[in-house]
């Protein structure tokens, strides 16, 4: 579900995991955890939108910070990951406070 809506793992993190991890990988791809991978679990994952589209069906079309900023969040890379410092200097928030 993850890799569906936010997209692969990076492929420099998938080369770091340690033999505990690599279960949860199969061939460079999150892998469905056990007991859960029933068709209609499979149907219900591949039916979900990328991020971006997600979020365009719930707001107007000038989510386009909101967006920016919800995928510095989201990163997987704990690294290239948006801090929370940043985040609340991020546009999305600068530009709300200065319409008010």
């Amino acid at each position: 579900m993850m890799e569906r809506v936010l997209g692969p793992l990076p492929h420099h993190m998938l080369k770091k995991l340690d033999r505990h991890a690599e279960k949860y990988v199969r061939m460079g791809r999150l892998d469905w955890p056990e007991g859960a991978m029933s068709r209609d679990s499979i149907r219900a994952v591949s039916k979900l939108p990328r991020l971006q589209n997600l979020i365009m069906q719930h707001v107007d079309h000038s989510a386009g910070e909101f967006i920016h900023l919800l995928q510095g969040l989201l990163r997987y890379d704990p690294t290239e990951r948006l801090a929370a410092r940043d985040a609340l200097n991020h546009p999305f928030f600068t530009r709300e406070r200065l319409r008010r």
